[in-house]
């Protein structure tokens, strides 16, 4: 499907899945235990869509967010050291 690139980002899309799937499974108990005729399908299937975009999205935003603030942390200090 596509290629991630380091082994960092493979474990950070590991840490979102999990975290997808038990937020899928807490938000299924959830809307079992609410009573019959109070549970919108339609704010559900948002609250379970959001919440798993949000779950694989954020740790890989970190990580990749991560990566740019030290290259551009390490970059100046690399060119004085070339001049």
């Amino acid at each position: 499907m596509f290629k991630l690139q380091d082994q960092i980002s493979e474990s950070a899309l590991c840490v979102g899945i999990i975290a997808a799937l038990i937020w899928g499974v807490g938000l299924s108990v959830y809307g079992f235990q609410q009573p019959q005729g109070e549970l919108s399908w339609l704010a559900w299937w948002a609250q379970l869509v959001g919440g798993v975009l949000a779950c694989l999205i954020v740790p890989l935003a970190f990580v990749r967010g991560r990566e740019w603030v030290l290259a551009r942390i390490q970059a100046p200090g690399e060119q004085l050291r070339q001049r």
